[in-house]
């Protein structure tokens, strides 16, 4: 403190010495500001002073006194910080007062509708955009352009107009009333856009031009712009979600903020379906397809349910979404539409169910060839069933491929010396199996596209399988047909003479390879079950990590294996060194030592350090047989180096990873699974795909109907004029309306039932029932539902500093008021009791039989009235007479009293100097006798 006192005066000392009128008595002690932040103070009109301290108090009688002519204040005049009457009206909600200051001419808005719109007061943004300086372009893109050049404002960007602060606001009334009024927010362009007005953005102000993009993408995101702007809101929030995820990655300064507008946009989404009160309603919302897909699908049945949007949620990766109760509820009762039982089972019986239809399939299936469309057909085509008979097949498979690895002693010695030996029993089942596994990935790849295809990295696998497995059956046909041509060699030869490029010992090779892969694939299965669901997941994740991890893994090694392999090729690993000694007259060699080739070649550098990590290769690997000391050492530093670098802080890095990457899943795994298994799930909902390999393989009467039932759509696509051979009628107008049926919708197939007496829809048992709701009807409930929610969220929240405010300056505005009603009641009664006296002293002169002047009553004190600042409390009731209080009613009736009194003395007085008793000649008969002056007064004072 006394170092700080002692700057002070040494600062200002030097200012004495350099001008010594620093000591005025204006400047006495004043240190100057370089940057000036703020307005002087001293240096403001009083009146402007005065007139803005009213605003802020709310006193809108000085306001109006302030701006009477002759000499009216500048109304807009700002404080010490910059903002003027109508600003601070607005930022303390006064709707009076800005209607006073909305008369005057040439009063400057500003920032005041941006501060109404903050606020969120609906009263004052509709009069301020009323104002005639307000025009429809200002409220939208045209609102910077309403910035003079030396204009700049404190609180908000010239690039934040009032239509994209009511967005980010979410004021939803504001918005909607400027949306009527013509006010748009335009698109960001993609960054790669290089038109005109990109280009001048970024070389001007590339970071103001980065700041209006995220501007106008909050804006976007706001959930009440798209309540209000978009007829598909679900739609709109998932793909903004996507591309703001795109731009977190690509625009990495501003990672978090777009990340932050993604998860908004995932939220509005899940608030949406979160309202739907009922299953018609999630279904309605599910159930909507996008403008891309396409007219043709699903001709026979429109009314399908296809779970378009849900698809999209998938494709989008809205986990949120596609994990949120309502929508899980309704993909389980899809799930277990076959067996509604299964859940109400216990484990054992679970167990033993599946068991007995896994026996029964090849009887299943082959009736399901006959007769698809049967009850019993319906059963089979359920997701839940698909997914057990395709499961079961698979294990099939696996166990082929057991079998087909297990042989016994004596078929191993028959077969290991044969070349190109014919498929056994157990290969051609799996060439079946795999056959009919090649036909489902085929009929997936058709009806999902090839880019929603490769997105799913399990059918990475499956093709990486597949084509190994296609690769063996086609090497071991190609070894096959060789031997059988009797020109590569005899059939039967040792295995170690077979020739390295022989199509049999490669065909075995890629098959050991495809079993690997095939095991493998079982863990996708895992996504059913709750708790090796994300277990599964993690794994996913965790080979994210690994991958990640081998490229740095690779540059160390790569850098370690160069430096070494420098230092040793030049050591040949062939020359030896032996001790030779002489015994029994002869030379003999002992202790033979050559150079190790450990990191002699490039290869067998890579080989020797990747080893190294698993405690394989030798300490020694470095030491010569040449004893070259500083050779050694070096090579024994990279070894050491090496070690340190990839066990100690890579390997750890790894297992950091990795942990991170387990716990983000455990701390989300709940949804994470629920999205998992849903896209396992969505596989099996599509129609389709019945029956399992190799049953697919065979052809049913149903495929050779579809297949003449695509070859005359084919035709009749081709020649248009064909038509009417194939006698197609058409239902264009046909007689059948829509409101005649009521229709029941499970997976593929089509129920109805007509509808009871008062039009509803009799109870089915089934939950999953739909009508026929348009989708606009129910996204209308839906964001009706939303606002109004939203709105009662604001409303419950507690009070907070700002309403304090308001509430200070509404007290403020109260008092002053009463206070300027009390003046006037008060004036208004002081010129009541001043009529009083005049009317009575003229109504006693009208009864005088003398002439004479008669002075004029003196005035009449005013009443005292209160200290403008009594607190309210203190201040007299609307009740009381005038407003006064009763001390104050007495002071005035004995004013009035003593006032008369007076009055009347002096007009006794002057009556006893122009009555005094005349002589008794000048007396007449009509001579009033003399009165009593005191009966006389109490009279007078009994009349008043």
């Amino acid at each position: 403190m006394m170092s700080s006192a002692l700057n002070v005066e040494t600062q200002i000392a030097n200012m004495v010495k350099q001008d010594p009128r620093f000591l005025t008595s204006s400047n006495r002690y004043r240190i100057p500001i370089p940057l000036e932040p703020l307005k002087d103070g001293p240096s403001m009109d009083p009146k402007e002073r005065t007139f803005l301290e009213a605003a802020e108090r709310g006193d809108k009688h000085t306001m109006i006194r302030c701006l009477q002519p002759p000499n009216p204040v500048n109304v807009n005049c700002t404080n010490i910080l910059g903002r003027s009457a109508i600003q601070i009206a607005v930022d303390n909600e006064n709707v009076e007062i800005v209607e006073l200051l909305l008369q005057q001419e040439n009063v400057k808005i500003g920032d005041a509708l941006l501060y109404a719109i903050r606020e969120g007061v609906y009263k004052i943004v509709e009069m301020l955009i009323n104002h005639p300086s307000i025009t429809s372009e200002m409220l939208a893109n045209d609102w910077a352009k309403t910035r003079q050049p030396g204009e700049e404002s404190s609180d908000y960007c010239p690039d934040i107009s009032p239509v994209i602060l009511a967005a980010h606001c979410n004021q939803f009334e504001i918005l909607q009333l400027l949306l009527s009024r013509g006010a748009t927010i335009d698109n960001p362009h993609p960054l790669s856009c290089g038109c005109q007005k990109c280009q001048e953005g970024m070389h001007t102000d590339s970071l103001r031009y980065s700041l209006r993009r995220i501007h106008t993408y909050r804006a976007l995101a706001s959930p009440a712009w798209m309540s209000l702007t978009s007829e598909d809101p679900i739609l709109t929030a998932f793909r903004l979600s996507w591309e703001l995820e795109h731009l977190a990655q690509r625009e990495n300064e501003f990672k978090e903020i777009y990340l932050e507008l993604s998860n908004q946009c995932k939220k509005y989404s899940c608030d949406l379906l979160d309202l739907c009160r009922s299953t018609e309603e999630v279904i309605a919302v599910l159930n909507k397809k996008t403008d891309s897909d396409s007219e043709d699908e699903n001709e026979e049945d429109p009314e399908k349910l296809t779970l378009s949007r849900l698809k999209l949620a998938l494709k989008y990766e809205q986990k949120q979404f596609v994990a949120h109760p309502n929508c899980q509820q309704l993909l389980t009762s899809i799930w277990y539409e076959g067996l509604p039982v299964w859940r109400r089972r216990n484990c054992v019986m679970k167990i033993l169910l599946c068991c007995g239809l896994i026996a029964c399939m090849p009887v299943i299936a082959l009736y399901y060839l006959i007769f698809p469309r049967s009850k019993l057909g319906k059963v089979i085509r359920s997701p839940f069933m698909k997914f057990i008979y395709h499961s079961a097949s698979f294990g099939f498979f696996l166990l082929l491929l057991v079998l087909a690895s297990t042989r016994t002693e004596g078929t191993e010695r028959t077969l290991q010396n044969i070349r190109g030996p014919s498929p056994s029993f157990v290969e051609w089942l799996i060439f079946f199996w795999v056959t009919g596994m090649v036909w489902a990935e085929c009929k997936q790849l058709w009806e999902e596209g090839l880019k929603a295809y490769v997105r799913q990295w399990w059918n990475w696998l499956d093709f990486i399988m597949l084509s190994l497995y296609l690769a063996t059956f086609s090497l071991k046909a190609v070894a096959y047909f060789q031997i059988q041509s009797e020109k590569y060699g005899p059939r039967v030869l040792e295995r170690p003479r077979w020739p390295d490029n022989d199509p049999t010992l490669i065909a075995e090779g890629v098959f050991a390879v495809a079993n690997v892969f095939s095991f493998a694939r079982i863990i996708y299965l895992f996504q059913t079950n709750p708790h090796l669901g994300p277990l599964q997941i993690s794994l996913g994740c965790m080979i994210i990590d690994i991958a990640k991890f081998l490229f740095i893994f690779f540059l160390v090694l790569t850098s370690f294996a160069c430096g070494l392999n420098q230092l040793y090729w030049y050591y040949d690993s062939s020359t030896k060194h032996c001790e030779t000694k002489v015994i029994k007259g002869e030379n003999v060699t002992l202790n033979c030592q050559s150079n190790p080739d450990s990191f002699m070649t490039i290869g067998n550098t890579f080989a020797t350090l990747f080893w190294s990590l698993f405690g394989i290769s030798s300490p020694k690997s470095t030491d010569l047989v040449e004893d070259d000391v500083f050779i050694e050492t070096v090579g024994q530093g990279l070894f050491m180096s090496y070690h340190v670098t990839a066990i100690v802080v890579l390997v750890n890095m790894l297992i950091a990873m990795m942990t991170k990457s387990f716990q983000v899943i455990e701390d989300h795994a709940d949804r994470e699974w629920k999205f998992a298994r849903s896209k396992l799930w969505m596989g099996y909902f599509d129609e389709g795909c019945t029956l399992p390999p190799p049953f697919n393989i065979i052809i049913s009467p149903k495929s050779i109907f579809y297949f003449l039932k695509g070859t005359k759509r084919l035709l009749m696509l081709l020649c248009p004029s064909s038509k009417s051979w194939f006698g197609r009628k058409s239902f264009d107008k046909a007689n059948i309306k829509p409101e005649t049926i009521n229709p029941m919708y499970l997976g593929d197939i089509v129920t109805s039932k007509p509808p009871n007496q008062n039009g509803t829809t009799p109870h089915l048992g089934n939950p999953i029932t739909s009508s026929k709701i348009i989708y606009q009807e129910v996204m209308k409930r839906l964001v009706s539902r939303y606002i109004h929610q939203t709105k009662k969220q604001l409303r419950q929240d507690g009070v907070n500093e700002d309403d304090l405010l308001e509430i200070k300056q509404d007290i403020s505005s109260l008092r002053y008021e009463l206070r300027e009603d009390r003046k006037r009641e008060a004036a208004r009664n002081t010129g009541q009791i001043d009529g009083i006296k005049r009317d009575i002293i003229r109504s006693l002169r009208g009864n005088q039989v003398w002439t004479g002047q008669i002075p004029p009553p003196p005035p009449i004190p005013p009443p005292v009235c209160h200290s403008p600042n009594l607190p309210p409390s203190e201040l007299p009731s609307p009740g009381s007479a005038g407003f006064l209080s009763p001390h104050e009613l007495d002071y005035l009736k004995r004013d009035i009293i003593a006032s008369v009194r007076e009055e009347l003395r002096n007009m006794m007085r002057e009556l006893q100097q122009h009555l005094r008793p005349p002589s008794a000649a000048s007396l007449g008969p009509t001579a009033p006798p003399p009165m009593n002056s005191e009966l006389y007064h109490t009279h007078l004072y009994t009349e008043l």
